[in-house]
């Protein structure tokens, strides 16, 4: 009886990995929706000359800009600035229209749009332009202005103060903004002219956010000095820059100012999730089985890893399996996307192993 339960099995697992082997599963992005531009606003008036297929085709325009911006750096967003309506078209799988309603002679539409994975790629891989899979994300913003050797207090900070108020397009982060505190203060004043050895950590910790962006401007002689120290999960990075500004207290001169530090700490994070069409690399995986739903399983959090292109079943036995996956980046981000869905990549010096943990 044994025997004919283990038959059954093993001859369930061959017909699986029959069909299994014969298999390529290509990535669809679905589940993280990188693709998929949704609630495109579009009104205009109701006349002789409308169009409603006007409307559609500015939806399509509208959802590519908010689509670049999503997913590009802003380096590489004049790389496609001039892109055509048609061309647009081609890349674009299919759409939905969410609501529509002609009053007062108005038209208002809210649509959907789903770009074909695929096609979108490959548009950018010819474009020699690498796209980001960032995720919404909390941290805190601690920013510390210095006004000819003076220090302003957060309640006359102008950055501290417009930071929430003033949105840039697709905003991926949700900024937590400290209360002042006292000791902090004078541990920031201290280490001003030694601002790189300032354990910011120390600062965000009561928050209890691990991510953060640490800013300190310093502005003498009309010149902005800016110092940024990020923490995007456990990744810590920072930038010097600098903005002339001959008017430090008109307003109107910080805000572009404010726009393009969000816009820059935007790129840190994107470049925390790029997807580098540049570096694809193919990789042999060893999987230790113990029945078809931990392949099942594997399949899943394979189709879950953002910078996995593509992969297939090589070859099965009754307790290990092959997998061939094709892959943009490095072997570092793999193994910590895959550790973060359950899986523990290791080298034994000639081959990839993979495990599950626990």
């Amino acid at each position: 009886m044994i025997l004919l339960t283990k038959a059954k099995e093993y001859i369930f697992i061959i017909l699986t990995v029959t069909i299994l082997l014969f298999a390529t599963y290509s990535k669809t992005y679905s589940e993280e929706n990188v693709f998929v531009v949704d609630n495109i606003k579009v009104q205009g008036a109701v006349d002789l000359n409308f169009s409603r297929d006007k409307y559609i085709n500015k939806a399509f325009i509208d959802s590519f800009e908010i689509l670049k911006s999503r997913i590009l750096l802003s380096r590489d967003l004049n790389k496609i600035k001039s892109i055509k309506l048609n061309k647009i078209k081609t890349l674009i799988e299919s759409f939905q229209i969410n609501e529509e309603s002609y009053r007062n002679n108005v038209y208002n539409g809210s649509f959907k749009v789903f770009y074909n994975n695929n096609r979108t790629k490959k548009f950018l891989r010819e474009k020699n332009i690498s796209f980001s899979q960032p995720k919404n994300i909390s941290a805190v913003f601690y920013p510390i202005f210095f006004v000819n050797g003076n220090m302003q207090n957060f309640s006359e900070n102008y950055f501290y103060n417009q930071w929430s108020e003033i949105k840039i397009k697709n905003e991926l982060i949700n900024y937590i903004l400290p209360l002042e505190d006292l000791e902090d203060i004078l541990k920031i004043k201290e280490m001003k002219d030694n601002i790189e050895n300032l354990n910011v950590d120390d600062l965000v910790n009561k928050y209890d956010i691990k991510n953060y962006v640490f800013t300190l401007m310093d502005y003498q002689k009309g010149k902005l000095n800016i110092y940024l120290n990020t923490n995007f999960n456990n990744n810590k990075m920072a930038k010097n820059f600098s903005y002339n500004i001959e008017n430090i207290n008109k307003e109107s001169n910080l805000e572009p100012i404010l726009k393009d530090l969000k816009v820059q700490i935007t790129d840190l994070w994107k470049l925390e999730n790029i997807i580098n069409f540049s570096l694809p690399l193919n990789l042999i995986i060893k999987f230790e089985h113990k029945n078809i739903n931990n392949l099942d399983h594997l399949k899943r959090a394979l189709n879950k890893v953002s910078i996995i292109d593509s992969f297939s079943l090589q070859e099965l036995d009754i307790t290990n399996s092959y997998f061939k996956i094709k892959y943009y980046g490095d072997p570092k981000r793999l193994k910590k996307e895959l550790f973060i869905l359950g899986y523990r990549l290791e080298n034994d010096g000639r081959n990839w192993r993979l495990y599950a943990n626990g």
